[in-house]
């Protein structure tokens, strides 16, 4: 085909596509496939096929796990391969010889898995191109078909063909609809004509072969190709078959009848087979085992391919299997079980398919007891949608056929869906069995309750929650369910947020805490540990990390991977807020991108850019918020995607670019018009805080004002970022009391050090406006040593205050100096010459700081610009006249003429509005 050799020469210059390849069984595309696949291996390109099956149809990610163990067979992880890195515990679930050491199955998005298995592929493509042949798609599980879509997508980035063949019917429907969105080049293969029929007649039979009946084949093989070539195959000398399976009949009749049972057996396991099953289901010697397999190959029955052995073709294997009669196909059936669970590959496969030979052998309590250990393994293993799947399935099972112990696996099955996210399938199942219970076994009914509880705490239901945990009080009585019980009852009552529960979920937690300890349940102990850390940092952050240490060393006394992630994020949260500490957010960003645990990533990213932001580095900020939105983005998760917006422009706007900052809050309140928490974020620290850069008060009070009208009324809340800002200016113009302020500061998070600067300054201001100096003047240091760690806020507050009666003439002088340095090192030089500005109106000389040297540009140097022509490039950015910059520089108009003269001549640029547009262009994140 013209278009595949475009395709794979497209891959081997680095554009990737995709080729489809539709028609019912046996029109051929499994000899197209190959065909491609000689054209791709002729190319230099490499190659891997992955199959799914009919036997195999719900075993998630058989088609993508079959190709890319196929091409990866002996290769370690790729240590050198850093586009893999964050995606490797995903990978782990197509590639299990790529896992770490205590590996465990990752909960995300098909989205994730999709990038994971793109990336892979371009790994090993290289620079020669990758052929990747996904046959059979027809019968793929829905992972397969949700991450192929992902893939389909953003095919033309990697240096991939991907050929996919399937049929028009089952699954094959939607995935053909799903395609057809795309960009594919779609064949549809329709049966020969009676005169292509002759046509491959001619071109099959060898020179001097005997006259063959042309009407006869156009008949028999109904323009079937595969039909066609059997029947070519079939000797002319005797009766021609009339149909394919007369062909398939006449094969095995030329068999002895151990190799005739030898290939039902191998029918019953599957187009691809294991051939030592096969052998020791019928108890056959290496010598038996060896002929068998070679008279089937001779025949045209299997094919072999190195060491694997499959059916010619799917239709011979129908023929071979409808031949077995009822009560041998059960006898060979439960052989063939018994021998997988012995000598087959171990995996979820083989499982699967022994589970599928016990019920052909009229034994599903065996077919549950295989699936059971199977769930087993795969939970032990951290296996989760494995273990989802085989308790399922286990699950309609034992309800299909009436076997004991019902309840017992549904509850296996809703733990599954709860473990894996699936709320909403865990509250069906579980509100089912509810009924089916009717109080029967109190025990399971006990669980039955805290399931459904536990779900819809998760949804966010608590109406719904509290019913479950009301009737699961009547009958809990076990240490651990009660301990279960008292964390649910608290995390419905924090949740939902009720007028006055603040201090009844206190008590709760702490109930929850002594109930936990006592069952010794190291789950339970850490979930607990966890929730009262989530309570107590709404009050005191001291007592948060305390309880979320304790959470930590059982998350890594128990191995707990994901509670681990959690507690690290959370405990580095109230470190950055209390200490200004970045190291444990540090820690869970980067092992969560190790693990691929990208929600948790999200998440611990953006803690820790805020934590940038406060410790005054602001690049690193803007640079985290990037990263972090890419992966967000591609997730779904557009709540954090606005925040991440929300933290760019704050990077923005605490790096004095206001315009670039109102571009991405405007953003982030589109992203996210619900969220009243990141609206009011927004209002407050970019906007708010952002105008007190600029030392444009009134713009700031106007902030957070909306600030405080996003805000909603929850004690979840961790602090109030527009609180203290707005209080400080309030106790500059003398609006607010001292009393009022300590009331502010009583009502706080004890320990919050934004809190301390700032509603500590607002203190001193008050108390100074009321007479009390020497009071003030101590409040003053408490509050600037409490911002020692945030430079930036700590040189906006010095230069508010320098203003106001808390401070004395000379008091004032060292305040303006040290929010000088402050902001010369933060690369503010109009804040710096602000303050430099107010200090000569003190009457203070006030020299620029030859820090500011060091704050320039490389580019900047390399032009030959200079600390001064710098900062009125900076004032170029808003197109300030000449008279603007020189008030704002303490300088002539004349002398800011003279250095916008040297800027153009230095940049090389036409005129002032370019120098505009170069200065807007540098100030961009």
């Amino acid at each position: 085909m013209q278009a595949s050799d475009a395709a794979l020469a497209q891959a081997r210059a680095g554009r990737g596509s995709v080729i489809a390849l539709v028609g019912e069984a046996g029109i051929g595309k499994t000899r197209l496939c190959k065909e491609l696949v000689a054209a791709a291996e002729h190319r230099g390109l490499r190659v891997t096929v992955g199959r799914s099956s009919l036997e195999y149809s719900g075993v998630p990610l058989r088609s993508w796990s079959e190709a890319l163990m196929a091409a990866t067979r002996g290769d370690p992880w790729p240590t050198d391969a850093a586009a893999l890195a964050p995606y490797r515990a995903a990978l782990g679930m197509v590639v299990p010889h790529w896992r770490e050491p205590n590996w465990s199955a990752p909960i995300e998005a098909p989205v994730v898995l999709g990038e994971a298995i793109l990336r892979a592929l371009a790994h090993l493509a290289g620079e020669d191109g990758m052929l990747v042949v996904l046959d059979d798609l027809h019968w793929a599980d829905e992972q397969t078909l949700a991450s192929l879509t992902y893939v389909v997508d953003h095919i033309r980035e990697v240096s991939i063909v991907l050929c996919l063949s399937l049929r028009a019917e089952g699954k094959g429907v939607r995935t053909l609809s799903e395609l057809r969105r795309a960009d594919v080049s779609e064949f549809s293969l329709s049966r020969l004509t009676p005169s292509e029929v002759g046509e491959m007649i001619d071109r099959c039979s060898p020179p001097g072969s005997q006259s063959i009946d042309i009407g006869s084949i156009v008949n028999d093989s109904e323009g079937l190709p595969l039909v066609i070539e059997d029947l070519l195959s079939i000797d002319n000398s005797g009766d021609r078959p009339r149909r394919f399976a007369d062909v398939v009949h006449a094969h095995l009749e030329a068999l002895p009848a151990q190799h005739r049972k030898a290939i039902q057996a191998a029918a019953l396991l599957g187009e691809k087979v294991e051939w030592n099953v096969v052998a020791h289901a019928l108890s056959l010697d290496a010598e038996s085992s060896v002929a068998s397999l070679r008279n089937a190959t001779t025949e045209d029955l299997l094919a072999t391919d190195g060491a694997r052995v499959g059916f010619r073709h799917a239709l011979t294997r129908s023929v071979v299997i409808a031949d077995i009669v009822s009560t041998e196909r059960g006898n060979l059936s439960r052989a063939l079980a018994e021998a997988l669970c012995e000598v087959g590959t171990p995996g979820l496969e083989r499982d699967v398919l022994a589970a599928d030979l016990m019920l052909e052998a009229a034994a599903p309590e065996l077919a549950v007891a295989i699936l059971d250990k199977a769930r087993s393994r795969a939970e032990a293993a951290g296996e989760l949608g494995d273990a989802a799947f085989t308790s399922g399935r286990s699950f309609r099972l034992t309800r299909d056929h009436n076997l004991p112990g019902l309840l017992e696996s549904g509850l296996s099955v809703i733990r599954s869906n709860l473990l894996v996210g699936n709320s909403a399938a865990a509250v069906d199942l579980a509100t089912d069995l509810l009924a089916r219970s009717d109080g029967a076994n109190q025990a399971t009914t006990l669980q039955l309750h805290l399931l459904l509880a536990r779900a819809y705490v998760g949804q966010g239901e608590w109406s719904f929650a509290d019913t479950h945990l009301a009737a699961a009080h009547r009958l809990a009585n076990t240490d651990e369910a009660m301990a279960e019980l008292s964390l649910l009852d608290a995390e419905s009552a924090f949740g939902a947020d009720r007028p006055g529960q603040r201090v009844s979920v206190e008590h709760q937690v702490e109930k929850a805490v002594a109930m936990a300890e006592r069952s010794g349940v190291d789950r339970v102990a850490c979930d607990v540990y966890h929730f009262a850390g989530r309570v107590a940092r709404q009050r005191d952050l001291n007592d948060a990390a305390i309880a979320l240490e304790k959470a930590l060393v059982v998350a890594e006394r128990a191995q707990l991977s994901a509670q681990r992630l959690s507690v690290l994020n959370e405990l580095g949260t109230v470190e950055m807020l209390r200490d200004a500490r970045t190291d444990r957010l540090e820690r869970a960003y980067s092992e969560a991108l190790r693990v691929g645990a990208f929600g948790a990533a999200v998440s611990a990213g953006l803690n820790l850019a805020s934590a940038c932001v406060m410790t005054g580095h602001h690049r690193r900020c803007a640079d985290l918020a990037a990263e972090v939105q890419a992966i967000a983005a591609r997730v779904g998760l557009r709540n954090l995607e606005a925040a991440c917006e929300f933290h760019l422009g704050i990077a923005a706007a605490f790096s004095a670019d206001r315009t670039t900052a109102e571009r991405h809050c405007a953003r982030a309140e589109l992203l996210a018009p619900e969220d009243g928490d990141l609206r009011a974020g927004v209002w407050a620290i970019a906007h708010g805080v952002g105008a007190l850069v600029d030392d444009d008060r009134p713009r700031a009070r106007r902030a957070f004002a909306t600030a405080r009208s996003h805000a909603p009324e929850r004690h979840a809340r961790i602090l109030d970022a527009s609180l203290g800002p707005a209080m400080l200016l309030d106790a500059v113009d003398a609006l607010v009391t001292s009393t009022q302020v300590r009331e502010a500061l009583n009502s706080e998070v004890r320990g919050a050090r934004w809190s301390e600067l700032w509603l500590g300054a607002a203190l001193a201001v008050a108390l100074a406006n009321e007479g009390s100096n020497e009071q003030a003047a101590i409040e003053l240091a408490g509050a600037l040593a409490a911002g020692s760690r945030y430079p930036l806020f700590g040189a906006i507050v010095r230069r508010v205050v320098a203003a106001t009666s808390a401070a004395t003439v000379n008091s004032r002088a060292q305040l303006l100096r040290d929010a000088e340095v402050a902001f010369v090192a933060l690369g503010l030089p109009r804040a710096a010459e602000n303050a430099r500005g107010l200090l000569r109106s003190l009457g203070h000389a006030a020299p620029r700081q030859r820090g500011t040297e060091a704050i320039l540009d490389e580019d900047l140097r390399r032009a030959g610009v200079t600390a001064r022509e710098a900062e009125v490039l900076d004032f170029l950015r808003d197109r300030q006249t000449n008279r603007e910059i020189a008030a704002q520089l303490f300088v002539s108009p004349k002398t800011v003429e003279k250095h916008v003269a040297a800027l153009i001549v230095k940049l090389g640029a036409a005129n002032r509005v370019e120098l505009a547009e170069i200065a807007r262009r540098r100030q961009a994140p």
